[in-house]
């Protein structure tokens, strides 16, 4: 049953996600092409208006994820359609692992399409090359692996925007417990649950600071991290978000199967 709840939701977020999609690659392709030709007065508006457009659009798509994930949650559970989801045969953990995987796979894409945005707006051999001299620059200063790195630091990225989606699924389900002003206790309660987040994040890596000098003196100084230390505060970064994006699932989970009132 939870592939059947799974395929609804997706369905509601290809139909609300596409066209932002189709214009973020088209707009891409647009500004290549302007980009590409001889640059009059009139080329250069044009590809810097198609620029924009495309900037636009990879907003829209990260902000779209984040709002239509929160949408979908609370219509599906707490508005008209929930009349419809809670008769089903399905518990309440199907409900809510629909709409957490729901939310991974879309945000995936998102991501990938935002980059394929990028790398066809902006790609040429030389500025590959010189990304890529970039990067290098400063991995090799920090004896780091630059495919590592890249993909550590875009991991991070991606797991604390998803905790700040997930986050925002505790906030509705304690918001919609409240008798009044649901929505404004819906935004409180996930923006506290995000700060809360945060918070132990940065806990976590004072305490492991207290065994390791390298972290430490990211809370005592000024100074710059070396390799190791950064190796180090990437990995923990990647870890402590996993476990308290699992930790908040399992929260998630509870509080709903608590009970839920329909408005």
């Amino acid at each position: 049953m939870l592939n059947k709840l799974l395929k609804y939701d997706l369905k509601y977020m290809i139909k609300n996600m596409s066209i932002f999609y189709i214009l973020g690659i088209f707009f891409a392709v647009f500004t290549r092409i302007f980009f590409s030709m001889e640059q009059t007065v009139m080329v250069t508006i044009i590809g810097q208006i198609t620029l924009g457009c495309m900037f636009s659009m990879i907003a829209s798509i990260l902000i779209n994820v984040m709002m239509r994930s929160w949408v979908r949650f609370r219509d599906s559970i707490y508005k008209d359609e929930a009349y419809l989801t809670h008769t089903l045969p399905v518990t309440k953990n199907d409900i809510y692992n629909s709409k957490f995987f729901q939310t991974l796979i879309f945000f995936v894409i998102s991501f990938v399409i935002v980059l394929i945005a990028l790398f066809i707006t902006y790609y040429t051999p030389e500025r590959w090359l010189m990304l890529k001299n970039y990067v290098n620059a400063i991995t090799t200063g920090l004896s780091f692996n630059t495919t590592l790195f890249v993909v550590s630091m875009l991991s991070v990225m991606f797991l604390e925007i998803f905790n700040a989606i997930q986050c925002g699924f505790l906030g509705i389900i304690l918001g919609y417990k409240q008798n009044s002003n649901k929505i404004a206790y819906s935004v409180l309660f996930g923006f506290s649950a995000y700060i809360i987040a945060q918070s132990i994040v940065l806990g976590l890596t004072y305490m492991v600071g207290l065994f390791d000098g390298n972290i430490m003196d990211l809370f005592n100084n000024t100074a710059v991290l070396n390799s190791d230390g950064l190796k180090l505060l990437t990995g923990l970064a990647i870890i402590f978000y996993i476990v308290i994006i699992f930790a908040m699932n399992i929260l998630c989970k509870k509080k709903l199967n608590d009970g839920v009132n329909i408005e």
